[in-house]
């Protein structure tokens, strides 16, 4: 008589609940017995409020801890803004939930309080990193100490593809113990059909989604519009979101006499399909992003991608054609001409990992570390690439 194996505990402590990852966790929760930590919403997360209801297979506990937000200045001015989370109340959760395996999201204080747990109760500690060589050249020195310290610790490491792979590999990790993946969205939200009352005129729109910061590059995409448009060239130009930037954007478009410009407010996740499949083309200048899930969202839209090479995902999505660098005015003028009449690749999905794939990649190599008999494990993920598992990520 075959008995089915007790499912294993998973702990996984991340600073927030991201709305594209919903799917990700409610697999893993199919899988195991899935205990969430996280540290609650940034303020200027104003859109993911409320999500924790969407994982009722999992337990869900906001840990009690500070978030303070810190202003990061580039050449004395505001590049971005973000926010530290210290977090002490992950401990009393963890020791109460006892884990087979944990998973910590960051190289932090987050994941010392893991690694001790691990030590201490011989359990596995996986580190889910994102970063790459390009968004951690400028880490001063406390964080290159910590991040030392994890990297020597810690066995077992996921990554968001290649180039965070390429940064792990950085820091001495050896290739082995890296699970790479894809920071991925919920592909499903994205083959539905929707319907929008934005129409933008004239064609093509060109979309730029993303927060309101220096960051994001979006002061160069208003001067690389205004060239096309000197040239000739018309074309609207439609921006999403919202931010402490969003009002000096607003002032240089006016200061620059752009013409056909659109601004809107950062929406909630269901409404994305509809404004994407309004626009023919996605411009994503960011000057610093450790992937770039907008890419995503555009490419399972169906709209070609012209994207900066400080992100992520460029290689690893995209041909040299259609990534560019945004502080090259020459460079970004000449292709964003080219999205405007056309002239660049449509996406390739298939470059993109399913929802289903990930999972069945992550419970397999999670379930092996937890000591799962191998057998069982390679069956369980082969049942979850099949989406034969309760939680229907399919539905």
């Amino acid at each position: 008589m075959n008995r089915t194996p007790q499912r294993k505990k998973l702990a996984l402590l991340i600073n927030m609940i991201a709305p594209a990852r919903i799917r990700l966790y409610s697999g893993l929760a199919s899988h195991f017995d899935l205990l969430l930590l996280h540290g609650g919403n940034e303020a200027n997360r104003e859109t993911w409020q409320g999500v924790e209801h969407l994982l009722s297979d999992a337990k869900v506990i906001r840990a009690w801890g500070w978030q303070i937000r810190l202003t990061r200045n580039v050449n004395g001015r505001a590049f971005d803004y973000r926010y530290l989370h210290f977090t002490p109340g992950y401990i009393w959760p963890l020791l109460k939930f006892r884990p087979d395996v944990v998973v910590s999201n960051e190289m932090g204080f987050r994941t010392l309080i893991a690694l001790v747990y691990g030590t201490l109760a011989h359990k596995p500690v996986w580190v889910w990193w994102g970063g790459t060589l390009h968004t951690e050249r400028g880490i001063g020195l406390a964080k290159r100490l910590v991040r030392d310290v994890i990297s020597r610790w810690a066995k077992h490491w996921v990554s968001y593809g290649k180039s965070s792979t390429e940064y792990l590999l950085s820091l001495g990790i050896i290739r082995d113990r890296v699970l790479e993946i894809q920071n991925s969205v919920d592909e499903h939200l994205f083959s539905l059909s929707y319907e929008s009352s934005l129409q933008p005129l004239p064609r093509p729109v060109l979309l730029h989604v993303g927060q309101f910061t220096a960051r994001k590059g979006i002061e160069l995409l208003l001067r690389a519009a205004l060239v096309q448009q000197k040239q000739g060239r018309s074309f609207s130009l439609l921006l999403v979101g919202s931010g402490p930037g969003k009002s000096a954007a607003e002032k240089l478009a006016k200061e620059l006499a752009l013409k056909n410009i659109y601004f809107m407010p950062a929406q909630e996740p269901s409404q994305m399909p509809a404004i994407y499949r309004n626009a023919d083309v996605l411009i994503f200048p960011t000057l610093e992003d450790v992937w770039g899930l907008v890419a995503n969202e555009a490419m399972l839209s169906g709209l070609p991608v012209l994207c900066s090479k400080y992100a992520g995902c460029a290689e690893e999505l995209f041909d040299p054609e259609n990534i560019f660098d945004p502080q090259d005015p020459d460079d970004f003028a000449q292709k964003l001409g080219d999205a405007i009449t056309g002239n660049l690749a449509m996406p390739d999905v298939s470059r993109l990992h399913s929802t289903l794939q990930l999972v069945a990649d992550l419970a397999g190599g999670l379930d092996a570390s937890a000591g799962r008999p191998i057998e069982t494990s390679l069956d369980a993920a082969e049942e979850l690439r099949r989406g034969g598992h309760k939680c229907d990520l399919n539905a």
